[in-house]
């Protein structure tokens, strides 16, 4: 199966989540990874937090990690499904670009 490609667009400093349902498959067991780089193969840049329950994965880039993105700037971005049986099989799902927008508000005062 081919993944799909999904750019998205994430203000620096925001907390910024999305879901993905799952049908026609069990996923219940499974692990969901996703990373944000420069390019494939280049260092990790921030990562998202994925959920899974029932047939939603919520894939979560905390503020935390939005705030290691530095603005205007284009990034990729992967999900991996690792199913829990045997052999684990691994299958990316969805790719594409990060693109990071600025923030005007300074949010400075309110980031720990």
């Amino acid at each position: 199966m081919a993944a799909a490609k999904h750019n998205l667009i994430v203000s620096r400093g925001e907390d910024f989540s999305f879901k993905i349902t799952v049908s026609g498959i069990t996923i219940s067991g499974d692990t969901f990874k996703s990373e944000i780089r420069r390019a494939s193969g280049k260092p990790l840049v921030a990562s998202f937090t994925c959920t899974l329950s029932g047939s939603e994965v919520t894939v979560t880039l905390p503020r935390s990690e939005s705030l290691k993105l530095d603005a205007n700037t284009t990034y990729k971005w992967d999900i991996f499904r690792i199913e829990s049986g045997t052999p684990e099989i691994t299958t990316r799902l969805i790719y594409g670009d990060v693109i990071v927008e600025g923030n005007v508000t300074d949010i400075s005062n309110f980031v720990t």
